[in-house]
């Protein structure tokens, strides 16, 4: 019995230990993470139980086009402020700055004198009687206004520089810009494009005041005051010419009024830098109003007009490009050494792939045909047969190397992926339609992007909008990144002598500049709808470049152009018409013999 006894209280004096180090592991847990872990979230509470906060926002960093002119800044407004510690005399001091104030504001408009009085009056009256050390009383004063409150001279009142974004260009380069606006907790931030993806080094970071309050949250007359000095945003300089885009802006404009389209878009390019010179969508819209418009929107289909004219339809609209993408097709079969430029096929018909048949976009056929005709006459049985010489893996690896199914990276918040399909789900019509570019989606820089490789020698580069940061005075260069090579330079160089002699021989040669060789390619895309092409509805697109330099690459898209559904006589007029205006700029000396009549 004894023993017995003894090792029952050996097993509680066991379980006692084992009770107590348990207990101090767990104690100890929670301590770890109190402390290390979970340091800075009690660190923030602790603050904000024992003092007041208020923020000094930041100045914005500016945004420069390539040729020095501000195209988005900061407009200096003013914040008003109290310190009630310096107020001798409280009910003299928020009677005269409650006139003052309701005067100053109301900008001679007599019943909004009398609201205004009574809202500024119930401010400062809460204000003086919380013993704040500093407390704003209104915010977004101008000029004029600051300075008639500080000639009244009143007492304890002061201001602040409080930065407002504005854009002094109006609509010019709006969805390469982007817009600034408050978010959900009432913040400043950047949406879309440059504003959007370099919102972090735009904004800098803010300042705040810090006052001491007590346990019932009440400012302590005596006790601590910080003041912590905002950090201005950085300034950033963009790669667009602002009298390119002005021009370009009001070409696609009359362009798209023209032609009756729902939409349009160019772009402009350095192929060998990736540099944008310019980028313009139609409808487009004023960043400076974004709020005024939010506010007043209330109908559906007014809320998403308002939405398409703020997307950036160069890098998020996706389409199915169409005849621009034969060129892709083509110039993966000579990198593969599956063709030449003399290689023939025969088109003497429908030809059937997968149970349907394919046909060219105009039901005419042309016999035996080489790879130059097979361009210039945009035939969709030539392309189909090229795809299916280099086959579905080596296409779709070739597209994907040019840059499609992902996004470029340019420095553009909102851009669209696109989408190639993988090799093992394409059947045989899939890969002709592929060749000729159905079943595939792109955006309008992609496919620019993708012709980029042809001009600048066969290499893949990021595209970009930004050229520099400036720093302090100190400039941050923005190198241009160079993603892979795509095809050989040989047959970089046999593609644009192809696409020359297909703008040359092709339908575009109608619309040709007459002092200047011009390589390029239409596309005449019909729009799919509920699983069915409609032979009404068309996306239009020329891509070109100027032969002689290389330095210029651009693409024009109208969306569902009614005049003409056909690039031939939309796209490319407007590509034209703006190339002339290019090359009168930039000086580019004519490089075609004229034509003897």
């Amino acid at each position: 019995m004894p023993v017995k006894k003894v090792e029952n209280a050996d097993f509680r004096i066991n379980m006692l230990l084992i009770f107590f180090v348990a207990g101090a592991v767990i104690l100890a847990g929670k301590l770890f993470i109190i402390q290390v872990l979970s340091h800075e979230k009690y660190k923030n509470l602790a603050q904000e139980q024992y003092w007041d906060s208020q923020n000094i926002t930041s100045k914005r960093g500016d945004l420069l086009s390539y040729d020095g002119f501000r195209l988005a800044s900061t407009q200096t407004y003013y914040l008003l402020y109290v310190e009630p510690k310096k107020v001798t005399d409280k009910l003299i001091f928020v009677k005269k700055a409650v006139e003052l104030l309701a005067e100053v504001k109301s900008e001679g408009d007599s019943k909004k004198k009398t609201e205004l009085a009574g809202v500024f009056r119930e401010r400062l009256d809460n204000i003086m009687s919380s013993d704040l050390v500093w407390a704003i009383v209104t915010k977004e004063l101008n000029p004029e206004q600051k300075n008639k409150i500080l000639e009244a001279g009143i007492e304890g009142l002061g201001v602040e520089e409080e930065p407002v974004r504005y854009y002094p260009n109006g609509t010019l380069a709006a969805h390469v810009l982007g817009f600034v606006a408050s978010d959900e907790s009432g913040q400043k931030v950047g949406y879309f494009g440059v504003e959007g993806d370099l919102d972090r080094e735009l904004r800098g970071k803010d300042g705040k005041v810090l006052q001491e309050k007590g346990a019932l949250g009440d400012p302590i007359l005596l006790g601590g005051y910080k003041k912590l000095d905002p950090i201005n945003g950085r300034d950033v300089v963009l790669t667009i010419n602002r009298s390119v885009q002005y021009m370009v802006e009001n070409k696609l404009k009359e362009g798209v009024e023209k032609y009756d389209a729902a939409s349009g878009s160019v772009i402009v390019m350095n192929p060998d830098t990736g540099n944008v010179i310019a980028m313009a969508n139609y409808p487009t819209y004023n960043p400076s109003v974004f709020n005024e418009e939010k506010k007043a929107i209330e109908d559906i289909n007014e809320t998403f007009r308002k939405e398409t004219e703020r997307r950036n339809l160069g890098i998020s609209a996706t389409y199915e490009p169409g005849s621009v993408m034969k060129p892709f097709t083509i110039s993966s079969a000579l990198d593969m050494g599956k063709i030449v430029p003399e290689s023939t096929f025969n088109d003497e018909g429908q030809v059937k792939y997968s149970d349907y048949y394919i046909d060219n976009w105009n039901g005419q056929h042309h016999g035996v045909q080489n790879v130059i005709q097979l361009l210039q006459k945009s035939n969709n049985i030539g392309a189909a047969w090229v795809g299916h010489l280099v086959g579905a893996r080596d296409l779709t690896d070739y597209l994907k190397k040019f840059g499609f199914g992902e996004k470029t990276n340019i420095e553009l918040e909102g851009e669209d992926t696109g989408s190639v399909r993988d090799f093992k789900s394409l059947t045989d019509i899939d890969l002709a339609n592929i060749s000729f570019g159905q079943g595939i989606s792109a955006t309008p820089l992609q496919v620019l992007n993708g012709f980029n490789v042809f001009i600048n020698g066969g290499e893949l580069i990021v595209p970009r909008v930004v050229d520099k940061i400036l720093d302090n005075e100190k400039e941050i260069e923005i190198p241009v990144k160079r993603v892979r090579r795509v095809v050989t330079k040989k047959t970089a160089d046999t593609m644009i002598e192809l696409l020359v002699l297909a703008v040359e021989g092709g339908e575009a040669k109608f619309f040709n500049t007459k002092n200047y060789k011009i390589g390029g390619k239409t596309g005449t895309a019909q729009i799919p709808f509920e699983g069915k092409y409609d032979p009404n509805k068309t996306n239009a697109t020329f891509v070109g470049f100027f032969a002689g330099t290389r330095d210029i690459s651009m693409i024009v898209r109208l969306e569902q152009p009614t005049n003409s559904i056909f690039a031939a006589e939309t796209a490319v007029p407007l590509w034209m018409s703006i190339a002339e205006e290019l090359a009168n700029f930039y000086g580019i000396t004519p490089d075609k013999e004229p034509s003897v009549s």
